[in-house]
């Protein structure tokens, strides 16, 4: 069959959009904004090397960066890294932390800033088309290899998008046992992350590394391991449970909260002789016991896993009932009953702005009616006094008035005091920057400076963690805030 030509444009930085399925990311980080998929890319996969060997050395233009046209957007679905580094080195505010200083000396060292301004670029007619280039990068002897998470969830998504068991081994070159393989990781960490487990093993989980999934892998790959945790291989599921579900949870929880915090690693769990001794360590009461009884893996998975071939529901009775996600920047049930008139004509237009028509409207004045909402409470509550004379005296308020920046620790100590410990925690990753945290304070401000923000879906992650704080201040009667 005679492959099309496929054109290769040179194209500026700016209207090249990273990709979201990209395999690297895993399943959290894909939902996040790019900002943050930026900077989890130079965490994580060596995206700060690219940045340096681009500043030192160039860009070279030899080898084109490969797209797709989605939505009428160039979405690059192969060298997302390179991407990444480009677009930090022409604006290193992308970045936090150390990692902004980095490439703030790495773009001084770019002669030209032309020369990373505009690159070339190959369109691919489909995603599909890419696949065989993508799977001839990564597997084998790639540019720089998938992890087994990765791997795992690239296999998985081809069956999604409609390709068959001999589809992936005719044109792309994976087994059965491959495709069974896929099934058992993305099994091992859906359930891992569905467990109910302290919010410190709960955030490591959220943004696995190879090392962690393949340590439990490892244990599940023995069959000392299976044996323990009372599981065997299933070609359609991953694996299949022989025991109960509750007793295999009980181990499972134990095993997994144990790799997750270092008390056991690849090496302490490397051949079968180690595993054996591991659980020979556990008291009786912890091992999964034999009952008669059976479970798959969708069976304790918290939503839609692709691990299945057929994934089944969680029962109806064990569904939280929710309420139906708001299309505008602010619900409408969402009231301002202690604030002055600003906020409430604030208020009335952000219930009416739809986030997917006017992001960056709805942005710029949910972050304005945050401030002012802050500012307001804490001139009810008597707070505002208190601050600005502890700040004050070391010179610090210029301007008469504390900045966002300056009122952060005390905003958290009022949710803490005011809030359920779950959501005080929620509001905190949503004003203090955290990489674990899908969204934050600070990707709020950066709407006004950076060019590829904001989407409806950061606008929505940003009001779901600050609505108990929101809720505080605007609905609550502050006389019950020290009850």
């Amino acid at each position: 069959m005679k492959k099309d030509i496929w054109q290769t444009k040179h194209l500026s930085v700016t209207s090249l959009h990273l990709d979201t399925k990209n395999p690297r990311l895993g399943r959290e980080v894909s939902a996040r904004a790019p900002r943050e998929i930026i900077q989890y890319l130079f965490e994580h996969d060596k995206a700060i090397e690219v940045a340096q060997s681009i500043a030192l050395r160039g860009y070279f233009p030899n080898e084109p960066l490969l797209a797709v046209q989605e939505d009428s957007r160039y979405v690059v679905v192969e060298g997302n890294r390179r991407l990444a580094a480009l677009k930090a080195l022409r604006e290193p505010g992308l970045l936090e932390g150390t990692l902004a200083r980095q490439i703030e000396r790495f773009s001084r060292r770019v002669t030209d800033p032309k020369t990373i301004a505009t690159v070339p670029v190959t369109i691919a007619p489909s995603r599909r088309a890419t696949d065989r280039q993508i799977v001839g990068r990564h597997i084998g002897s790639p540019v720089l290899a998938w992890q087994a998470e990765n791997r795992a969830s690239f296999i998985l998504d081809k069956l999604e998008e409609g390709y068959e068991n001999d589809e992936l081994r005719d044109d792309l070159g994976f087994s059965l046992a491959d495709i069974q393989k896929a099934r058992q990781t993305r099994a091992i960490a859906d359930m891992a992350r569905s467990l109910d487990l302290p919010d410190e093993v709960k955030a490591k989980l959220d943004r696995p590394r190879a090392k962690l999934f393949t340590t439990l892998e490892r244990v599940f790959d023995s069959s000392v391991g299976r044996e323990s945790l009372k599981v065997v291989p299933d070609a359609e599921h991953g694996l299949r449970g022989t025991t109960t579900k509750s007793e295999f949870i009980r181990g499972f929880e134990r095993l997994v909260t144990d790799v997750v915090l270092g008390k056991q690693s690849s090496r302490t769990l490397n051949t079968n002789d180690n595993i054996r001794a591991y659980f020979d360590s556990w008291e009786t009461s912890e091992r999964p016991a034999d009952r008669r009884g059976s479970f798959v893996p969708a069976d304790i998975i918290i939503g839609k896993s692709v691990a299945s071939v057929s994934n089944k529901p969680l029962p109806v009775a064990s569904l939280k009932k929710t309420k139906q996600v708001s299309k505008t920047v602010l619900p409408r049930d969402f009231k301002v009953r202690f604030g002055n008139d600003r906020l409430v004509d604030i208020r009335r237009e952000l219930t009416r702005l739809r986030r997917e028509d006017y992001p960056n409207a709805g942005a710029v004045l949910l972050r304005v009616f945050f401030e002012l909402a802050i500012m307001h409470y804490l001139e009810r509550s008597g707070e505002l006094p208190k601050i600005i004379q502890k700040l004050g005296g070391k010179g610090q308020l210029p301007y008469g008035t504390p900045t966002m920046k300056q009122l952060v620790p005390e905003i958290i100590r009022i949710s803490e005091n005011n809030l359920p410990k779950d959501k005080a925690i929620k509001v905190e990753k949503a004003i203090r920057y955290d990489p674990a945290a899908p969204f934050t304070l600070s990707d709020l401000h950066a709407f006004v400076h950076q060019a590829d923000l904001p989407s409806d879906r950061d606008i929505w992650q940003f009001w779901i963690r600050t609505e108990p704080l929101f809720r505080l201040m605007l609905e609550d009667d502050v006389k019950d805030e020290n009850k």
